[in-house]
């Protein structure tokens, strides 16, 4: 449980950097995580940098 909650935190200054900086490949941004978020939030910004990723990837893979 505890690395889940490490990997949502990673994710959600991701997920601030990306908004704040208008930085998304995918432009799928879910929201930031706030007081009291759920597991359904949690799993998003997780699913999101995932997605990030594999978008990265592809473009250097395409170079």
């Amino acid at each position: 449980m505890e690395l889940r909650t490490d990997a949502s935190d990673v994710a959600d200054q991701a997920v601030r950097h990306d908004r704040r900086h208008s930085a998304s490949k995918t432009g799928d941004l879910p929201p930031a995580l706030e007081d009291g978020y759920t597991g359904t939030q949690r799993d998003a910004v997780r699913a999101y940098v995932r997605c990030e990723w594999l978008a990265t990837q592809a473009e250097f893979a395409d170079n």
